[in-house]
């Protein structure tokens, strides 16, 4: 299953998954517009969910977007950095 992850930093924390793109950045935009966040990460990941290897979670792909908070209040996006493999 394909999922967003959600992850945000700042005066509070907050995490989530979702399986929409969208909603997954209108909630951090929504942080960091609220002052509860400085900035945010989405990620594209695949659901682990149990089977032969007994453990959920999941597989981060290191595909999304980063956020941070400019000085005149807009939210900007940068793509994630991909690790050299």
């Amino acid at each position: 299953m394909i999922v967003w992850l959600m992850d945000a930093v700042g005066p509070g924390m907050a995490s989530g998954v979702t399986d929409s793109q969208s909603r997954a950045i209108t909630n951090a935009e929504a942080l960091i517009a609220g002052g509860q966040a400085v900035s945010a990460r989405v990620e594209f990941a695949y659901a682990r969910i149990g089977g032969s290897r007994l453990e959920d979670g999941y597989q981060r792909t290191g595909t999304g977007w980063s956020a941070s908070c400019c000085a005149d209040g807009t939210v900007t996006w940068t793509p994630l950095a991909r690790a050299a493999s």
